[in-house]
């Protein structure tokens, strides 16, 4: 009796400790919260309708607030729109009444993350929001005219197509002075860019401008990327277009081997951070086809490490503007259907592999890595045979493109796209550009340049290929 009395009052102590446990898993399984102070500023003085905030993360939207009518101050002064407390974790995005707006913000238990808003005519400017101390002491900076701001523009790419300041709007920038002509200077510059495009991740654009328009055609500018194997953009366009483009870096047209060498860092909000002037150093590693165009001073240029900076350099000044982040990658959705005709004269679409996952491969004959990379391509196709591969070849003619494929002996299926109607659905801004496509019709991802086994793999991989 004793002993069922004893067992009794063990099991007793035992279902105390199991709810004392459980209870004390679910305060501790309580989101922890933090404070989040969203603020707004603009130019010049300015007024908010009645609005409601909220922040999205994986968990979906939290509201965070509403607020009355406010009168916007002109920057550096803010007036606070709601502050409040939130779950602590990852948000990607706030909405300010209709207006849905991305950003990263890490909310803290232990501290505050402040948010600023610019406001033009009652609505938030896009692009125009800061998250974090530093970012939003830089936005009022930016906002109260302490800082240039790259221009509007409108020029071509090497594709023949608009490139405008909308173009760039969201990302940070590295932009070059060159023509293709220079025999100093600007080799070095695209030896740079090399360099930069394998550490540099997709939401950095690389644009060479050129400066000597008269020479320097979108057909020009697309031959020379194919030789030295570029895949980032490139930009020409009436003389006068160009000088204002560039009339905010203090660079002035011309031709000749001798010019203002400039290479400037933009944020993503559109203002110009910082410049390196001269001559980069690119070390050993210039590729032959930039090393045959220098000339002696070329040549001593790159043999003396340029002016003492390099990509190092630039890297740690693009991380200093919060270039080297790797935000989530925005889904690009459904890709875009297209019939485009073989090199046997028949008709192959994208719509028609739909249940089956599909690699799209964007070349040229003139594209110096779009050749090298293609075997390779070829033979990841014959390891994986569930895996479409689509060659589209752009804006080259169909002979050209016939040649191409039996000096390599390509067995893929290749399609013309001899006007790029189908290269800017899909906004391709350099060759070669692979697209992965899920069989479900959505893109996976892209791969901007020259591929190899290890990021094909990936891929491939993650399309269950």
């Amino acid at each position: 009796m004793i002993g069922g009395i004893r067992w009794l009052q063990l099991s007793a102590l035992g279902i105390a400790l199991i709810l004392a446990a459980l209870l004390g898993g679910r305060l501790l399984l309580t989101p922890a919260r933090g404070d989040v102070l969203v603020l707004v500023s603009a130019q010049r003085p300015d007024r908010l309708p009645v609005s409601t905030v909220a922040l999205h993360s994986a968990a979906g939207w939290a509201d965070v607030g509403a607020s009355s009518a406010h009168t916007v101050p002109a920057a550096p002064q803010t007036a606070t729109l709601v502050q409040a407390s939130v779950p602590v974790g990852s948000y990607d995005a706030v909405r300010l009444g209709g207006e849905t707006l991305p950003v990263q913000v890490q909310v803290q238990r232990t501290a505050l993350a402040p948010i600023l808003i610019a406001i033009a005519s009652g609505r938030p400017v896009k692009q125009g929001i800061y998250a974090g101390s530093e970012a939003v002491s830089l936005g009022l900076s930016q906002l109260s005219g302490q800082m240039k701001t790259m221009p509007s523009f409108n020029l071509l790419d090497q594709f023949g197509r608009s490139f405008t300041d909308a173009s760039v709007a969201g990302h940070n920038v590295i932009l070059a002075a060159f023509h293709t002509t220079c025999h100093e200077s600007c080799p070095l510059y695209t030896g740079l860019f090399l360099q930069l495009q394998k550490q540099l991740p997709t939401s950095v654009m690389l644009i060479e401008a050129t400066i000597n328009p008269s020479e320097d055609t979108p057909e020009v500018l697309r031959d020379y990327a194919g030789r030295v194997g570029a895949s980032w953009t490139f930009l020409t366009g009436e003389p006068t277009a160009l000088a204002e483009f560039w009339k905010p870096f203090d660079v002035e047209l011309g031709s000749g081997d001798v010019h203002r060498s400039t290479l400037a860092l933009i944020d993503s909000h559109g203002y110009i951070r910082s410049y390196y002037l001269g001559a980069p150093d690119v070390g050993t590693s210039l590729p032959p086809e930039l090393a045959s165009q220098l000339n002696p001073a070329g040549m001593r240029l790159a043999g003396g490490h340029g002016d003492g900076w390099g990509p190092a350099q630039v890297l740690v000044s693009l991380r200093a503007i919060g270039g080297l982040g790797s935000p989530p990658t925005a889904a690009e959705g459904e890709g875009s259907d297209f019939t485009l005709p073989t090199l046997d004269g028949k008709k192959a679409s994208l719509g028609e592999f739909r249940g089956r996952p599909v690699l799209i491969n964007f070349w040229a004959t003139y594209c110096v890595p779009c050749r090298v990379e293609m075997p390779l391509i070829e033979r990841m196709a014959k390891q994986h045979p569930g895996l479409v591969v689509l060659l589209v070849d752009e804006r080259d003619s169909t002979a050209a493109a016939r040649t191409f494929v039996a000096d390599l002996h390509l067995h893929s299926t290749v399609l013309l796209d001899s006007e790029g109607k189908v290269g800017d659905s899909y906004r391709i801004t350099g060759l070669p550009t692979t697209v992965f496509v899920r069989s479900d019709g959505t893109i996976e991802g892209r791969y901007i340049g020259q591929t190899n086994e290890q990021v094909l793999g990936s891929h491939i991989a993650t399309l269950g290929a």
